[in-house]
């Protein structure tokens, strides 16, 4: 997770049982008598299309759900029924299609790997111990605490191993695992807390080490075994699973992107229990102890083979910062899919939308057509995809003198070299260089910048796609709004002119705060 944040920092440096009785889901009076196929549909070449009314769902609730999901900094919202996709809302400037940051999603998909060597006979048990399995490595503090850690507990965030993941703090445990030379070796050499298997704790160290174990027990990294194993038979090819490090491992906590479309191809094989078009991936059991949730992580939360769950809700998801969620509901025979952008005091309440999906659901079998419904739901997903523009102030004669300037920065932590801005004439844009790398090299940034209100985007970059717009909020301060789309990332950088020099204040989605000062000798 942390790669992917400080990876935002040098871009940005840059620049239910549910809470619904068995009475409640019913037969609609007077719906046809039919009830979903016995053999699912697979969506291997996409999702089948259907109304919410024919897979027993009411239109009209979908279409409230959407507006208010809508109302918070959310990129996209899903739901399949019966292998159906009955709602597809993408809300501007995202679009459909786009890939998107799984954020600590990614851990899922390590944590279902993990299964598909199980199942596979790559690897012999969950109850093998770690640090055998990395004999060759050297293991530092090791103790008889550490000797007992098992792939169980990695999966279970219970290795007892001692952590710190805290944003943008200098002594994180997960910052200081990528800066050295070999993370496995820093992960395995960390202090011991407490015995494994005593407490649920969050540590990205874990799923790590096993996208380390699949390269040593496979001599393939997690996404090449991944293509081969899982992500080639559900049909997903759009993938970017960034580079592997100086040790051939792929980034196992955090990192992969894929499409929402395709982030529902992994919760639908785990609501059909680990089978894809009749062959099993990966074993039932192992989708019955991620549902089940064994480990109490929180007071609201379980915890299992890196999945989350809410047993009493009948739910269980993957889950990863700023709103990224894949969600499977068996008793309802529902994937939904939600990704967003969010600071963490923004997200969508996840009991909340859990109990929002029950309520639309009316009946196991087709309801009556609803065309008004139906209607209602077509709006909310066309006023989903379109823009709204920001409030605009009064262009002020400064804008003429601070155009096509360069501001030269002083020292920064988000290594931030110099901001230009073109905000005169047909194309207008901006444009960001940062120092990086040693030997130091210089990486330059750039796009559209709308001035009317809405997001311009530029074309797609390896991070994803720059979604920018810029305002004026007095004679001598702009703001600069940038939306990273697809890497859940939004920036604010406010520029207070003062003759030759500029005041700028950034912020990012984890309300990480800084301070530039910069001049221009133009």
């Amino acid at each position: 997770m942390l790669r992917q944040r400080l990876a935002g920092i040098a871009v940005l440096a840059a620049i239910v049982t549910l809470i619904v009785t068995p009475a409640t889901v019913i037969r609609a009076a007077g719906a046809p008598d039919e009830t979903p196929a016995t053999t699912p549909p697979w969506p291997t070449k996409g999702w089948q299309v259907a109304t919410p009314e024919s897979q027993g769902m009411d239109s009209g609730r979908l279409a409230q759900l959407i507006d208010t999901v809508g109302a918070r900094q959310q990129d996209s919202l899903l739901i399949v029924r019966h292998g159906k996709l009955v709602a597809d809302a993408y809300y501007a400037p995202y679009v459909a299609g786009l890939r998107h940051d799984l954020r600590s999603v990614t851990k899922s998909v390590t944590g279902t790997l993990i299964a598909i060597a199980l199942k596979n006979g790559i690897l012999d048990s969950v109850d093998h111990p770690v640090v055998d399995l990395f004999a060759d490595n050297q293991i530092d503090k090791l103790d008889y605490r550490k000797k007992a850690i098992t792939i169980q507990h990695l999966l279970d965030m219970t290795s007892g191993i001692a952590w710190k993941e805290e944003a943008y703090t200098s002594d994180e445990t997960l910052d200081r695992m990528y800066r050295s030379k070999n993370p496995t070796e820093f992960v395995l050499g960390q202090e011991m807390s407490r015995a494994p298997g005593e407490r649920f704790y969050y540590n990205s160290g874990n799923p790590y080490l096993l996208s380390a174990l699949i390269n040593k027990k496979t001599g393939q990294n997690a996404l090449e075994f991944a293509k081969r194993e899982l992500f080639g038979p559900l049909g997903i090819t759009d993938i970017d699973w960034g580079r592997p490090d100086a040790q051939g491992v792929t980034d196992g906590e955090a990192g992969l992107y894929i499409p929402p479309h395709d982030m529902a191809k992994i919760g639908y094989l785990y609501l059909q229990n680990g089978v894809w078009e009749g062959r099993e991936i990966i074993p039932p059991s192992w989708v019955d102890r991620a549902a089940e949730g064994k480990i109490v992580a929180t007071a609201d939360n379980h915890y299992a083979n890196l999945w989350w769950s809410i047993p009493e809700k009948g739910a269980y998801m993957a889950r990863g910062l700023h709103s990224q969620l894949i969600m499977v509901l068996p008793k309802l025979d529902i994937v939904a899919v939600l990704t967003g952008s969010m600071r963490k005091d923004e997200f969508y309440p996840t009991r909340r939308l859990i109990d929002d999906i029950a309520g639309a659901v009316k009946s196991e079998s087709a309801l009556p057509d609803d065309p008004v419904a139906q209607a209602l739901l077509a709006a909310s997903i066309r006023n989903a995809a379109t823009p709204r523009p920001s409030p605009l102030g009064l262009t002020p004669d400064l804008a003429k003198d601070v155009s096509d300037k360069t501001y030269r920065f002083t020292q920064n932590a988000i290594r931030v070299g110099t901001f230009s801005l073109t905000l005169v004439g047909d194309s207008p844009s901006w444009e960001i260089t940062t120092v990086t790398g040693k030997p130091e090299q210089t990486r330059r940034f750039t796009g559209p910048l709308g001035l009317d209100g809405n997001f311009r985007t530029g074309s797609p970059v390896s991070y994803g796609v720059d979604a920018v717009r810029g305002r004026w909020t007095n004679t001598n301060t702009f703001v600069v709004e940038r939306r990273i789309l697809g890497h859940s990332e939004m920036q604010s950088w406010t520029l207070a002119f003062e003759g030759k020099k500029v005041t700028v204040n950034f912020e990012n989605t984890d309300s990480y705060k800084l301070e530039l000062h910069g001049e221009t000798t133009d």
